[in-house]
């Protein structure tokens, strides 16, 4: 009778089990904003650790973080005074109230030990924050004479002392782990900027971002046109998000895409005539490309790219175009963000994952570097041309790099691989290197030439002259 009865507790609980968990898969099919898996971050886990500040629910108990909390109930005091403290932070709490659902499960791990409380304060503390952080940058940029009076010594972002902690907090807003719903942040401002605002939340978010990261600086106003438009249509998940549509628009990405736009910033590759188009079985490995040291060894020419997007690699006819990029202390982070973004959402495409892959072939050792540097591709604010070698040798560490069918990339190296391996390009590479790599060896293979030719006229001549010597040469 007791096994009878331990039988139907097991089967009681298990059943109990099956109601509370079995349904966890639906409730994550939204999910927007997700841990980084461990075997990415175990690459550099520091990367995806914010240094200053906890955005959303995964970092905020953190002790190293709280001295921020303080500063985040200073800016939503400060954007309240905005439009009015009295009226505006009631109706920011209902708006935040209403969201509450929905953003909770924007979030893929549990989150079940925040309460309601909580998770309303939090988003009422964090939406407010950024969006303050992103109207004073602003204000700095737009009106000079109202930051004269809003950027003091006593401003805990912008103050005087504390420039340095701007790039701290711009860097923490771009890692995967510490996003808010992008919805949250819309809501609160649309409810409250009024018609005569000058600039969307989008563009709020992208010239704050603009301004301090060198890589998202290096785009043109023309190309960031293109990206918002993508954008326009859809709105972001997150701010990380929209960061990574700035580079990739959406169209770039489409599936059973048969040609690049004009506007493509997706790397471009040789046109083929239709007898010699390849094709490519998805999900196979990236073949290796040969770093640069050898690629120009077998003929091929680097050049700093013409674009401004450093996604935008060409190679044609020999010569391999890679925009310019800066590497300073946060390039490595930015990039290793972007990448666990593109890992964990698939949707999004895979364009900074296939970057990193290609730049991880092409740079393997300081030298490969140093070729880069001298042709305006690669600067650096770090320690030697090995930091870099290595950051892009580690960078792909964990991840899985499988191009989709006839991927842009994949056509790149095809490309690359196709030319180095033809015998007449590292033949001629040899002699340009060896006979004509500087003036004096141009100067003196001239000189042969000449000696020779002269050797030969001299011969020729003696020559006719013992057969025909009534011929008077």
């Amino acid at each position: 009778m007791s096994s009878q009865a331990e039988a139907d507790a097991w089967l009681s609980s298990l059943k109990e089990k099956f109601d509370r968990l079995g349904g966890k898969e639906k409730c994550t099919e939204a999910a927007i904003i997700h841990r980084v898996p461990r075997i990415i971050r175990r690459g550099d886990d520091e990367a995806y650790e914010p240094e200053i500040i906890s955005i959303g629910p995964y970092h905020r108990r953190k002790v190293r973080l709280q001295a921020m909390e303080k500063r985040k109930w200073q800016y939503l005091h400060s954007f309240c005074s905005r439009w009015g403290l009295d009226v505006i932070l009631d109706n920011i709490v209902l708006k935040v109230q209403e969201l509450e659902f929905r953003a909770r499960r924007c979030y893929s791990s549990e989150i079940n030990s925040v309460n309601k409380e909580e998770f309303v304060e939090m988003l009422l503390l964090d939406g407010c924050f950024i969006l303050e952080l992103f109207l004073k940058s602003r204000d700095r940029v737009t009106d000079k004479t109202m930051a004269g009076k809003t950027f003091t010594e006593t401003d805990p972002i912008f103050g005087h002392c504390t420039q340095w902690v701007v790039r701290c907090v711009a860097r923490d807003l771009l890692l995967a782990e510490n996003q808010l719903p992008f919805f949250v942040l819309q809501q609160i401002y649309e409810s409250f900027a009024t018609s005569t605002e000058m600039f969307s939340l989008v563009d709020l978010a992208m010239c704050f971002f603009k301004s301090l990261y060198l890589a998202i600086n290096q785009k043109s106003s023309q190309q960031h046109d293109v990206a918002q438009k993508q954008t326009s249509n859809e709105s972001p998940l997150h701010l990380l998000h929209l960061v990574h549509s700035h580079f990739v628009p959406r169209s770039s990405h489409e599936k059973n895409s048969k040609s690049i736009s004009s506007t493509s910033l997706l790397p471009s590759f040789n046109k083929r005539k239709s007898s010699e188009e390849i094709q490519f079985q998805a999900h196979t490995p990236l073949p290796t490309v040969p770093r640069a040291k050898r690629l120009q060894d077998s003929g091929i020419t680097f050049k700093k790219g013409k674009g401004k997007n450093f996604l935008d690699i060409k190679f044609e006819d020999g010569v391999m175009e890679i925009p310019h990029l800066v590497v300073d202390q946060y390039t490595n982070t930015f990039l290793r963000n972007l990448i666990a973004f593109e890992q964990c959402h698939p949707s999004s495409g895979k364009c900074f994952t296939m970057y990193a892959a290609f730049m991880d072939f092409v740079v393997n050792t300081a030298k490969d570097v140093e070729i880069l540097h001298q042709h305006g591709i690669l600067d650096h604010g770090l320690g030697s041309e090995q930091d870099i070698a290595l950051l892009f040798n580690k960078i792909c560490k964990g991840l899985i790099v499988e191009p989709e069918e006839n991927d842009k990339y994949l056509l790149l190296v095809n490309d690359v691989i196709r030319y180095s391996t033809i015998p007449w390009n590292m033949w001629r590479a040899k002699l340009n290197r060896d006979y004509f790599g500087n003036p004096w060896a141009i100067i003196s293979v001239t000189a042969a030439i000449v000696a020779l030719f002269l050797t030969f006229v001299n011969s020729f001549f003696s020559v006719y002259r013992y057969y025909h010597p009534s011929s008077g040469i």
